[in-house]
C-alpha cells in the first residue's frame, strides 16, 4: 500500500461499524501486518456519556475496550488486503471473543483523544490475539488483552 493509499484509510471502509457504534476515527500509524496506532475524538455528544455519571461525563471502560477491538480489526482488514487482496474482504466479519485482562489507569473525559495502539501477539486458525493499550495525551488509560475472531 503506498503512502497516497494509506491517507485515505477510512474505518468505515474498513469495518462493519456504523454511528453510534464507529468508535475510530482515523487510522494514525499501521506498518500493515501486527502493529496498528488509531484516534478517536471523545465528543461531548456520544451517547455513551449521557447517562453514565450524570454530571461528570465519563467514557464508560467497556467503550475504551470496543475500540481497543475496532483498532485490531482494523489492523486484521489491512493486513488481509494486504496479502490476500480485495476479493476476500466483503466475506470477513471479525468478532470479539475474549478479554484476557484490561486494567483501566485514567478517566477518559470529553474532548480526549483517545490513542489505541494494538499488537497482534499470534494467530491461530481464526483466531488473532492483541496487545493494546489506550492513550491519553500520552498518559495510559487502559491496557488489554483482546482475541479477535475471523469467520467466513
Amino acid at each position: 500500500m503506498t503512502t497516497a493509499e494509506f491517507d485515505t484509510l477510512k474505518p468505515s471502509a474498513l469495518l462493519p461499524h456504523r454511528e453510534p457504534m464507529l468508535l475510530v476515527d482515523k487510522v494514525l500509524h499501521t506498518d500493515f501486518k501486527n502493529t496498528i496506532t488509531t484516534e478517536t475524538e471523545i465528543g461531548e455528544d456520544m451517547i455513551f456519556l449521557k447517562g453514565h455519571f450524570p454530571g461528570y461525563p465519563l467514557l464508560p471502560g467497556v467503550i475504551i475496550i470496543e475500540a481497543m477491538f475496532q483498532a485490531s480489526g482494523v489492523l486484521n482488514r489491512v493486513a488481509t488486503l494486504e496479502r490476500d487482496g480485495e476479493a476476500t474482504q466483503k466475506k470477513k466479519l471479525g468478532k470479539a471473543v475474549k478479554v484476557k485482562s484490561a486494567t483501566f489507569y485514567k478517566e477518559v473525559l470529553p474532548g480526549d483523544k483517545l490513542v489505541i495502539t494494538s499488537e497482534r501477539i499470534k494467530n491461530i486458525l481464526n483466531f488473532s490475539e492483541y496487545k493494546a493499550v489506550a492513550t491519553v495525551n500520552g498518559e495510559v488509560v487502559c491496557k488489554a488483552e483482546i482475541t479477535l475472531s475471523i469467520s467466513i
